[in-house]
């Protein structure tokens, strides 16, 4: 069973006396009482998004890879290491890391970043979480990050090193099923949650408490979720992001933000042209419109929908008087210069003002044109929605396949909507 905060271990281990070691912890890392929090010694804080700075050696610290090979965080010296904790039997939180931490191994590979920065789990089931058991897991549920273990000695090294606090706990009555050797279990295990950035020479820089807002995950890995793990995907507790932690890794290798990094940024009309250079010439024809408020209705709207067969398609639905419509605007518009060259987009100006909703376009510049539909979904061919904004996805058939009610907070969730509804199996740019 997984607890959200050191805070909660701490007192979850006070009934048997040993609350000095979260303290100590917690004194270790300089975590204070809140996020933010400038303590003596560590570095500017001014600049994180989402954790905690922080300055000191993390040592070499011996480990295995999955593959049962000898390995050390020593082994990562010359890249920065994200890295976290996990245990394969996890169902409440676990399966979520996973997923948040291969939405930023994905955005490092876009980013041109993926030969800069190793992610990895790390278990707190050193007891369990042999390597043969962690290659099971990973097939299992298609995750790609490394994963390390080692013996109980060794695990307890690296998650004091980081501040992460873990104990075995008595097994439930009736017990769970071990899902990989289909016998019941016999313990359990409780542990803080987290994620830390260690620098290329092998110092911890950024520490971040807390469970991942994901969104969605993949199928596979919302499999592994039980009844707690699926209320944690709709409403985690502290819950940190994928784009506030790649804006925390930014800040630490010294590098800008990348276009559409953060909640609100949005690639110029220049970056969106060189990143859609090529496209095929139904997607060019779009983005030859980029930007514009197109008139002919929902009639106009449907026949463009007809003629994208044979390819995925993005429909928005928006209102230039929606302010949440206007949040989410530059995110949609990032996504169709990352995504433009393989999926549609489209826009659908509902029950607005025409020059009210140019204004907006002319603002944020997408690389895809909108339709005014005064009417919004009556007769556009979508199913009806009850609020601003909705987000179709739309198969190569025309099908509306998925449907996102409400406002994109954060690339990340976007992102993995386009590659789960759109283009899994067929790879993403």
């Amino acid at each position: 069973m997984d607890v959200s905060r050191i805070e909660r271990i701490g007192r979850a281990l006070l009934a048997v006396g040993a609350v000095l070691v979260v303290a100590d912890v917690v004194a270790f890392l300089g975590l204070g009482v809140g996020r933010g929090t400038k303590q003596a010694g560590a570095v500017p804080t001014s600049s994180l998004a989402e954790g905690v700075a922080v300055d000191r050696p993390v040592g070499s610290l011996g480990l295995r890879d999955e593959r049962g090979r000898p390995t050390s965080l020593a082994a990562f010296r010359g890249r920065y290491l994200v890295i976290a904790p996990s245990l394969t039997l996890c169902r409440e939180v676990c399966p979520l890391t996973t997923g948040a931490l291969e939405g930023l191994r994905r955005r490092l590979q876009d980013d041109g970043l993926g030969d800069r920065v190793v992610v990895a789990e790390a278990t707190v089931d050193p007891w369990r979480d042999s390597p043969a058991r962690v290659r099971a897991w990973k097939r299992r549920t298609g995750a790609t990050i490394r994963y390390l273990t080692g013996s109980p000695a060794q695990i307890h090294r690296l998650w004091s090193a980081l501040g992460i606090a873990y104990r075995r706990t008595p097994e439930g009555v009736p017990a769970d099923t071990d899902s990989w050797t289909h016998r019941p279990l016999r313990f359990d295990v409780q542990h803080s949650d987290g994620v830390f950035v260690v620098d290329p020479r092998g110092r911890l820089r950024v520490a971040i408490t807390g469970m991942p807002r994901v969104g969605v995950l993949p199928k596979r890995l919302t499999a592994m979720l039980d009844a707690t793990g699926r209320e944690n995907l709709l409403h985690p507790r502290a819950p940190w992001t994928v784009e506030g932690l790649y804006a925390d890794l930014l800040a630490v290798m010294g590098r800008p933000a990348a276009p559409g990094a953060g909640a609100g940024a949005a690639p110029t009309a220049a970056e969106a042209r060189a990143a859609l250079t090529g496209s095929p010439a139904p997607l060019a024809a779009l983005h030859a419109q980029g930007g514009r408020l197109l008139d002919g209705g929902t009639a106009a709207f449907r026949a463009r929908l007809a003629a994208l067969r044979g390819r995925p398609v993005v429909v928005n639905a928006w209102a230039s008087w929606c302010p949440p419509c206007r949040t989410e605007l530059p995110l949609l518009a990032g996504a169709a210069a990352r995504f433009g060259r393989q999926v549609a987009f489209l826009g659908l100006d509902v029950n607005d003002q025409a020059a009210a909703g140019r204004r907006l376009l002319a603002a944020a510049q997408p690389s895809y044109p909108s339709y005014a539909g005064a009417s919004g979904a009556a007769g556009s061919g979508l199913p009806g929605f009850f609020g601003l904004p909705t987000t179709f996805f739309l198969d190569r058939a025309g099908r509306v396949i998925a449907t996102h009610q409400g406002e994109y907070r954060d690339r990340a969730t976007l992102d993995a909507d386009i590659r789960r509804h759109l283009l899994a199996g067929i790879g993403s740019g």
